[in-house]
């Protein structure tokens, strides 16, 4: 009885891992970096600024946020590719903070 008991806690704790670690999206996988200008052409000011709130709202909670003028597109690119599946954060409102962090990085 004890051996079904460690084997049912141990597929238990290995069931919550496995869903609980956050998958990269595919859409956030496969977004290729885009230049600052690419972004400001491609979104309105107040699409960014909504990436701007989402990104306070969101990523504060867990860590002092960084400056979006601290990082290239490239940098933020693989920092976002590993932290919006994690934030929980819809393929829409990720664009929208990749957005404003590569609109707002420094030259790269």
């Amino acid at each position: 009885m004890r051996k079904l008991t460690v084997s049912a806690l141990l597929l238990s704790a290995a069931l919550f891992m496995a869903y609980c670690t956050p998958r990269t999206s595919k859409a956030v996988a496969e977004t290729s970096v885009e230049t600052k200008e690419q972004i400001v052409a491609k979104y309105q000011p107040d699409q960014l600024e909504k990436g701007h709130t989402l990104f306070t709202g969101n990523c504060a909670k867990c860590h002092k946020l960084k400056d979006p003028g601290s990082r290239t597109p490239a940098e933020w690119d693989k920092v976002l590719k590993r932290m919006i599946p994690k934030a929980k954060l819809s393929a829409e409102d990720g664009a929208l903070v990749r957005a404003y962090l590569i609109a707002n990085s420094k030259q790269g």
